[in-house]
């Protein structure tokens, strides 16, 4: 039995059948040639299970989703009107004008078959079963009526992936007819006084394909990334595609943004400014910024990510801001990755800056924010300490901590640390623990009280007590990373 199959040049003379009869009638094969109206029918198994492909009836090859192409169509065109008479008595359906480009012509007024007139669906419209292949419409005095471009993904989406297209900066989406990777052709010239069925318009200058599948890394491919400046009656690629996302896909989208949204992402928010923003605290100049995302909950910096994910895939307007409008699906991403790995973020919808409030500490390091002006800007490397303190100590109200720079401890010289808000490192245990740990941050990047600042600084920490703990000392090194633990634990006071 035949199986549903791309249709080609190699395989189009056993597995075409032309029918004698169109799809109001009794079809028998699956193509007809409906030449009393000038019409082409492409009748695929989702209309006729089965045709007789020479040695009786066996299952239509010929499906929506595999389709066709124009070359099996001319050739196809060719060999039946060798073979059948009365077909020769009728002016030709196509010519071709450019084999490896998959570019052909409808001429004479033909057409495929349209039964609504819109081009709009795969079972309406027999252009969109069509693959690899461009093609131009002609009327019967050699007007151009239609133009149709064909589009074809070069690299990976998802069989479920649903890209779509659009014809304009910032237009309508268009989802292509079938989900998964991409090889259909999208109607790119009209005019209205040539063919009645469609409107007026010229859009061979400009496309933008994307594919934003949530869990996904997005991706998005204009015209010029083809090497094709202008569209017209072919084929080409585009090397478009989509890699499983290392953060994004960890969470569900439905948590992430819409109904059932949850903490922390029902306190996040993106907000186009009137009045842009001026940030401080970078190791570089401030930034202005007329984009923010708010994270009232303090949420991860992967966390914020997924939530510019799930902005970036939805036609809702995604903009806080009361009184502007911002398509998700039809402005840019939100970020970018730098060779490093990094978040970079920026502007989908213009070329001002975003910033996002409240990253924790411990992500500060993995994100850039690129400002209105197109600065880049870091944060100083904060580095969390925590000294585990133990429970004694923080049963001793009385017990405290302190914490110098080796360098000149137990001299008269004697430097006490400072954290990242330039306070002292000192304090009650059994005010100061969390957990029976005291953490701090710790300004590697800026920091000069200890030494040069960006440079590793060796350190001793002091845990005391007067009133059930002893002495503990602990020396330790603060270093260029994210977290630098360590033990201080006073034992029980068994002298007084």
């Amino acid at each position: 039995m035949a199986a549903p199959i791309l249709i080609d040049l190699s395989n189009y003379d056993t597995l075409l059948v032309q029918s004698t009869q169109g799809r109001s009638g009794t079809p028998d094969g699956n193509i007809f040639f409906d030449v009393a109206n000038g019409r082409i029918e492409l009748i695929t198994l989702e209309e006729l299970a089965t045709v007789d492909l020479g040695s009786g009836a066996e299952a239509n090859p010929l499906a929506n989703l595999e389709g066709i192409k124009l070359e099996a169509i001319y050739a196809f065109e060719n060999q039946e009107r060798r073979l059948d008479e009365t077909l020769r008595q009728y002016d030709r359906y196509f010519a071709g004008t450019f084999k490896f480009g998959g570019a052909y012509e409808l001429i004479n007024g033909r057409k495929f078959d349209d039964a609504d007139g819109g081009a709009t669906s795969s079972t309406t419209d027999d252009r969109a079963k069509v693959r690899g292949s461009g093609w131009i419409e002609r009327n019967s005095a050699g007007a151009i009526g239609r133009i149709y471009y064909g589009n074809v993904s070069l690299g990976n989406i998802e069989v479920a992936s649903q890209p779509y297209y659009q014809l304009s900066a910032g237009g309508v989406p268009v989802d292509y007819a079938k989900a998964g990777p991409i090889d259909e052709a999208i109607q790119v010239y009209g005019d209205a006084g040539v063919d009645t069925n469609t409107t007026t318009f010229d859009t061979r200058t400009y496309e933008s394909l994307k594919v934003r599948t949530f869990g996904f890394n997005y991706d998005e491919k204009v015209l010029a990334d083809s090497g094709v400046s202008q569209m017209d009656g072919y084929s080409s690629g585009f090397a478009l595609g989509e890699s499983v996302h290392l953060t994004s896909g960890n969470y569900t989208l439905a948590d992430v943004y819409g109904g059932a949204q949850i903490a922390p992402w029902t306190s996040m928010g993106l907000e186009e400014l009137d009045t842009p923003v001026v940030i401080s605290g970078f190791n570089e100049a401030d930034g202005t910024f007329t984009w923010v995302l708010n994270n009232g909950a303090s949420g991860s910096l992967d966390e914020c990510v997924a939530f510019l994910d799930a902005l970036a895939q939805t036609d809702d307007d995604i903009n806080d801001h009361i009184s502007n409008t911002t398509n998700g699906k039809r402005v840019g991403v939100w970020y970018s990755y730098d060779a490093a790995g990094r978040i970079v973020t920026k502007s989908g919808a213009d070329a001002n800056g975003l910033y996002i409030y409240n990253i924790p500490t411990a992500d500060e390091q993995r994100v850039r924010f690129v400002d209105d002006a197109g600065n880049t800007k870091s944060y100083p490397f904060q580095v969390s300490i925590d000294a585990t303190v133990g429970s004694i100590a923080v049963a001793d109200v009385l017990s405290w901590y302190h914490s110098y720079f080796l360098a000149a401890y137990n001299t008269a010289g004697a430097v006490t640390v400072q954290d990242s808000s330039a306070q002292p490192v000192k304090g009650n245990v059994s005010t100061d623990a969390v957990g029976n740990i005291i953490s701090f941050a710790f300004d590697y990047s800026g920091d000069t009280v200890g030494g040069s600042a960006g440079t590793d600084k060796d350190c001793v920490f002091i845990v005391e007590g007067d009133g059930g703990a002893t002495q503990a000392k602990t020396l330790y090194t603060i270093s260029e990373v994210t977290t630098v633990s360590f033990s201080c634990a006073p034992g029980q006071e068994n002298n007084v």
